[in-house]
């Protein structure tokens, strides 16, 4: 063995760990190599022990116990660990309808929820305002909690649906800009949300992570997302992804090499072409607001940087069924931190951190088409820091510092989908 080129390949599983007899199993799922940078691919894990601190005659040490089953009478080897992934956000194309059997639905439905728009695009009838249009097809294509867009001006705007049930027109908060004029067309995206209500703790699917590479292989088995970092690099939207796995196993024997990686025929989602905006007035948080949803205006920051950090607190559901030495792992809490650097700082939020004041935040990418764009948002979002402690440590121009945090939101009208009042949204592009 000489060199290290390798993949990582990702498959949903049928059922948490993949287990056929009590033992995880690659048997049935379908592997796809992911395009995502090489260094943080590794053979993942620690092996699980049980010390011995027994009574000695003597200064030595025991071997100790592996935490382990036994199969054929032997025991079975088993480690635990995370898995890391580092890629862009390069979406579908014009010709995916959405990412059900795509390599980013896979990865993001581990952590969240999904709701796909009944529609791919929709070209708007009649703009009544910056906050409600007529649709062409019906109303209810647009789910009440989803994000959507359109190209106005040339460049790359989103909002969210409030309510797709006013006499036939939809609602959206925050406003879009006064570019919202004529027939635009209307782009329908796909949204990962975190669940709230019924649907608390609850994820699409787990994962199961292929690592191939000259002479390894090694599978991880009963992944969920532990922790999901947006930022930038020189423009383009990268996601740095955690994955806790119940199991890791390795099958060095049948090592055939790293694998092609497979790509979408999107566009890698750049911080260009699009708005950071945050709304004017607070939306709706601690009550839900009923057969209304906010129609709020819009605050449009320049911001030249940001950081966007989701941390799941994955709690295991114990047993001693299996090796897995649990269920299932669910998601018992969740903490989102959005750090927004202003190079032209914004007076009317000076006040914010101590009003405790919310807002809705939202932040766009580019290009924005068939199958391409993306945005996320945090309906209701506070403040940890104050606003109008500037920096001017780089010696060249004032920024202003923010730190946002989601809060409680309760400004979308009920829909049959879950998505609706949301605390964090993250949509991409979905084509025809």
């Amino acid at each position: 063995m000489s060199v290290t080129h390798r993949s990582i390949s990702v498959a949903t599983e049928g059922s948490f760990g993949s287990l056929v007899d009590g033992l995880p199993s690659y048997s049935g799922l379908t592997y796809t190599s992911i395009p995502c940078e090489r260094d943080p691919i590794i053979v993942y894990g620690d092996v699980v022990v049980s010390e011995r601190n027994d009574a000695r005659d003597g200064t030595y040490s025991l071997p100790p116990e592996p935490d382990t089953v036994w199969s054929g009478g032997s025991r079975v080897r088993r480690r635990t660990g995370t898995v890391e992934i580092r890629l862009d956000l390069t979406t579908v194309g014009s010709s995916v309808n959405n990412y059900s059997s795509n390599y980013l639905g896979e990865l993001l439905g581990a952590g969240f929820l999904t709701q796909a728009g009944l529609t791919h695009s929709d070209a708007v009838t009649s703009v009544v305002d910056v906050n409600n249009f007529t649709p062409t097809t019906t109303s209810t294509n647009y789910v009440t909690g989803s994000i959507i867009g359109a190209d106005l001006g040339g460049r790359a705007e989103y909002s969210s649906v409030t309510d797709n049930n006013v006499s036939g027109d939809i609602s959206v908060s925050p406003a879009f800009s006064s570019s919202f004029t004529g027939t635009p067309t209307m782009r329908l995206l796909q949204t990962w949300y975190c669940p709230t209500r019924d649907n608390l703790g609850t994820t699409q699917h787990s994962l199961s992570f292929r690592v191939d590479g000259v002479d390894f292989r090694s599978y991880a088995y009963g992944c969920r997302l532990e922790s999901m970092t947006l930022s930038l690099d020189n423009g383009r939207v990268m996601a740095d992804l955690v994955y806790q796995a119940a199991i890791i196993q390795d099958d060095h024997g049948n090592a055939v090499g790293p694998v092609e990686p497979s790509y979408n025929s999107g566009a890698p989602c750049f911080f260009r072409g699009s708005y950071v905006v945050i709304s004017d007035a607070a939306p709706t948080s601690l009550t839900d607001v009923g057969s209304t949803g906010d129609t709020l205006g819009r605050i449009s920051l320049d911001v030249e940087d940001f950081t966007l950090t989701i941390t799941n607190t994955l709690t295991p559901i114990g047993h001693s069924n299996s090796i897995l030495a649990m269920r299932d792992m669910e998601v018992s809490d969740v903490d989102v931190e959005l750090s927004l650097t202003v190079t032209t700082p914004n007076t009317t939020i000076n006040n914010d951190f101590f009003n405790r004041q919310l807002r809705q935040v939202l932040v766009g990418f580019g290009p924005i088409a068939a199958g391409q764009g993306g945005a996320f948002m945090l309906p209701a979002a506070y403040l940890t820091n104050d606003p109008s402690k500037y920096d001017p440590s780089g010696n060249d121009i004032v920024r202003q510092p923010l730190t946002y945090k989601m809060s409680r939101f309760g400004g979308d009208v009920a829909d049959t989908f879950d998505v609706y009042n949301s605390p964090f949204r993250l949509a991409l592009g979905k084509g025809s």
